[in-house]
């Protein structure tokens, strides 16, 4: 197809271009994949695709825009006023495991190839657009942080390093099962393990030690 065949229709062309990107970034990964790669799968030429982005990596980071997204909707589901606050933590990390079950692809997108050189790479607006995702979806587990400090449920801590570190510690975990020939964990496996990460990460920070958590994930 060519340019100015392509520029009657700028949004058709665009979502074909991202739909591409995105079925070659999920199946073949970052490296994996060259613009040449989307052009072909697209239907268009190659200067044709940079009308709508300037480089891949431009392309890379509206998909884990859009992973981002999908995460921050499911989020955003949980009925933080309504739930206790160890009920809350247990929602918001079987949440979080939730969308690595249901969204495997856009979560090693964004959690395990979008390094700093892509993000540098990347126009300023898709920074700061990936910027804001990342800090709604993290605000939603200092959501939870911030009424355990107030209510001195847990010590004096930071609810932006609290949410930090239990996010890191989980990430963690489900990365390993992220390695190709070096997977060792199952689903099941990792739930397991991201709630006894949780429970020990948890009981640290409690004012009182002998409180308790007790999360199934699997529910």
């Amino acid at each position: 197809m060519g340019i100015s065949k392509a520029k009657s229709d700028p949004k058709k062309r665009h979502e074909k271009i991202l739909d591409a990107a995105r079925e070659l970034f999920f199946r073949y990964g970052y490296r994996g994949t060259s613009m040449s790669q989307i052009a072909a799968k697209a239907g268009y030429s190659k200067r044709t695709i940079y009308l709508d982005y300037h480089n891949k990596d431009e392309l890379f980071m509206h998909l884990v825009a859009e992973g981002l997204e999908l995460l921050l909707s499911m989020l955003l589901e949980i009925p933080h006023e309504k739930l206790a606050i160890e009920d809350a933590l247990a929602q918001f990390f079987k949440t979080y495991f939730a969308f690595y079950k249901e969204h495997k692809n856009f979560f090693r997108l964004i959690f395990n190839e979008a390094t700093p050189e892509i993000v540098s790479n990347s126009p300023i607006k898709m920074q700061q657009r990936v910027s804001e995702l990342e800090r709604r979806c993290m605000g939603e587990a200092v959501k939870v942080a911030t009424r355990a400090v107030q209510e001195k449920i847990v010590i004096p801590i930071d609810p932006w390093e609290a949410a930090g570190i239990f996010l890191g510690s989980v990430t963690g975990i489900i990365l390993l099962s992220m390695g190709g020939s070096q997977t060792v964990f199952s689903d099941q496996a990792l739930g397991a393990i991201g709630e006894k990460a949780l429970k020990i990460l948890w009981r640290g920070i409690l004012a009182k030690p002998t409180s308790n958590i007790d999360i199934i994930w699997d529910q």
